[in-house]
């Protein structure tokens, strides 16, 4: 029997890698006799630099940047071993660098995930592939674009300060000064969603809470991106107000594809693709994936999804572990997943589901080989 495991991390308490590893141990103790192959895997989000280096091959850097609030931090990035840089905006412009009282989506900046960009442009990378999960920020890219040297003017004919609260006094985008070098990389932005850039589905309103975003804020920053896509449509003859995976980042997406005419592809599909899934689970009798929340945001182009219909595709059992799953699940059957373990073994905090989240894993990988040795 062969046994694919490819899971992607459970955010804040175990990476893609050691979620496979964990169930990997577990899973094989009592199935000896069967062959595992562990893939971790991801979405544009959390660990879709050490997935593709795992796939692939490749070497980290480190450059210095600006993080979300403006002060210097270490980013890591890599390069492949084709050539290909990849990076997580995360790394310059997310959620993990702010403690809870510093974030503030009216001031954040992805200014340092436009340094990111430019340091690898420096090193001649040829093709640029941008992870955009776990941001900080709703700005729609005007951070990014400053780095690289686009400038946002007021009507009063001052720049513009960073952060989304202010894209609401955008009049005009001077791109005279945008670095050249970057406008000859190909750059690839892989969407962990695909909600546009505003609307009820988009940046502001679906992921402005989990950044900091009252209210009211969410209603500004809203209003401030529909403002920053006229501009963008009135001066730069792009239209990014309503493109498929525009919101994500904050709508760091939306300014990729405005200002260095980037390419937007769902971050999971796109890996799945790099790492040979579809012939991994042709070649394989069960499929262990899954996350650490499992809800309707997975329609929108969580990793699990293309796992679950690739399975499908080839009538192969596909099982989902994760720490907290949804009631909105059922929509996943239809899409080919077999079951969903949660992990948790009862009612405990975040905190502690978080702590022993390795210990769980192991316990619910268990009781699945179990069950796996029964009917094989």
């Amino acid at each position: 029997m062969k046994i694919l495991i490819c899971p992607d991390s459970f955010k804040g308490s175990l990476s893609a890698k050691e979620v496979a590893n964990t169930i990997c141990l577990a899973m094989s103790k009592i199935l000896p006799d069967a062959i595992f192959i562990t893939s971790p895997m991801a979405d544009g989000g959390e660990g879709t630099v050490d997935a593709l280096l795992s796939g692939i091959g490749g070497k980290k850097y480190t450059v210095s940047v600006l993080d979300p609030l403006g002060r210097k931090i270490n980013a890591e990035y890599a390069i492949l071993s084709d050539g290909t840089g990849v990076m997580e905006m995360a790394c310059a412009s997310g959620l993990p660098l702010l403690k809870t009282h510093e974030k503030n989506p009216l001031v954040t900046s992805t200014y340092g995930t436009g340094q990111m960009i430019l340091e690898m442009v420096k090193k001649k990378v040829k093709h640029i592939l941008v992870g955009v999960g776990g941001s900080a920020t709703v700005d729609g890219g005007m951070g990014m674009a400053k780095a690289l040297g686009v400038k946002f003017y007021s009507k009063s004919g001052k720049e513009l300060k960073e952060g989304g609260g202010f894209l609401g006094r955008l009049a005009k985008i001077d791109v005279s000064g945008i670095n050249q070098d970057v406008l000859k990389t190909k750059i690839t932005v892989l969407c962990d969603v695909n909600n546009p850039l505003t609307g009820q589905y988009g940046a502001s309103r679906i992921f402005g809470p989990q950044k900091g975003a009252t209210e009211q804020m969410v209603e500004l920053l809203d209003s401030n991106l529909h403002h920053y896509a006229t501009i963008i449509k009135k001066q730069l003859k792009k239209d990014v107000e309503f493109i498929p995976g525009a919101g994500a980042a904050g709508g760091l997406a939306a300014g990729l594809y405005a200002f260095l005419n980037a390419y937007l592809v769902e971050g999971a599909k796109y890996i799945a693709e790099k790492l040979n899934l579809e012939k991994h689970i042709k070649e394989s009798d069960v499929i262990i994936t899954g996350e650490g929340k499992i809800d309707s945001q997975v329609k929108f182009g969580k990793t699990i999804l293309p796992v679950i219909e690739t399975a499908k595709k080839y009538q192969k059992p596909v099982i989902a572990l994760c720490g907290q799953k949804a009631k909105d699940t059922e929509f996943l059957r239809n899409a080919g997943l077999t079951a969903i373990f949660p992990i948790v073994p009862g009612p405990v905090s975040l905190e502690e589901a978080m702590k022993n989240a390795k210990a769980y894993l192991q316990d619910t990988a268990r009781e699945i080989a179990c069950l796996i040795k029964c009917f094989s």
